[in-house]
């Protein structure tokens, strides 16, 4: 009997080790990918801002010297994102698939936008590298063409638990953060756009019937029309901002884990530079 209880004390024990070892590695695993995509997304925004630094050269220099009023600072501000722009040419030497930028300012919110078109959600489970990776890259859903006047710029990241890619969208569901951070930048290959934000809601992907599926793309007036009324009826408060037709959107897309399937919708309208 004695032998037999110390049998199963020993597969128990000889259980639990395989557990914890398992466990281990499996964490271990998850804070080495966690920090080589950190890295690598550092290393982009540093070949970035060199690029940029550089396209901007003595003009920068110049307006930053001058002596400072509205206009000399709004100078200044559309040089520096004028020069980002010419230094994404250089970012995009490393993967051919990206499409833009998307940051807010004061968050992790600073990544390079992808878009493979022919592979729809390719990002979702690659990083920038096309490496397979549980983090993912931000990426423009495939049926925005981007090339084309496209009134509504859907842009899906992840929610991390490490505070990564999208997770700081969770933010705006406070009031409080959308004052503090009010602009979402998103850019282009070609040009630059300041964005604030017209409304903040969750939602159940699963649900089908859900009418923003019909609208979310703006192909039409009466399309952009019933979205803006939908987010503005949907939205946890008013933003204040309000949008009509000609008007230029980016929607910003990710998990929210109030409900089984949820999406947490952030929709903000282009303010600078108006066309």
């Amino acid at each position: 009997m004695k032998k037999n209880k110390r049998r199963v004390y020993d597969v128990l024990l000889g259980l639990c080790i395989l557990v914890f070892v398992v466990s281990g590695g499996t964490l271990g695993y998850k804070i080495v990918a966690q920090r080589k995509n950190d890295g690598r997304l550092e290393a982009l925004s540093e070949i970035l801002e060199e690029q940029a630094v550089a396209e901007a050269g003595t003009e920068g220099d110049k307006a930053a010297g001058e002596e400072q009023t509205d206009q000399t600072q709004e100078d200044l501000y559309r040089t520096q994102r004028e020069a980002r722009v010419k230094a994404y040419s250089k970012v995009k030497e490393q993967n051919g698939d990206m499409v833009g930028w998307v940051k807010v300012e004061g968050t992790k919110i600073d990544y390079p936008v992808l878009q493979s078109p022919d592979t729809p959600d390719f990002y979702l489970k690659h990083d920038f590298d096309k490496k397979s990776s549980p983090y993912g890259a931000p990426y423009v859903s495939e049926m925005c063409d981007l090339s084309a006047d496209c009134k509504n710029i859907l842009v899906y990241g992840h929610h991390m638990k490490n505070g990564s890619m999208f997770a700081a969208l969770d933010g705006y569901l406070d009031p409080d953060f959308l004052e503090e951070h009010p602009v979402v930048e998103f850019d282009t290959m070609e040009s630059y756009g300041d964005y604030e934000v017209m409304g903040v809601f969750a939602l159940d992907a699963a649900d089908q019937e859900d009418p923003i599926y019909d609208w979310i793309y703006c192909s039409d007036e009466e399309a952009f029309g019933q979205f803006v009324s939908y987010v503005k009826r949907r939205s946890v408060y008013d933003t204040g901002i309000d949008a009509q037709w000609g008007d230029h959107l980016v929607t910003l897309v990710t998990c929210e884990y109030t409900h089984k399937n949820g999406r947490l919708i952030v929709v903000a309208k282009k303010v600078w530079p108006v066309r």
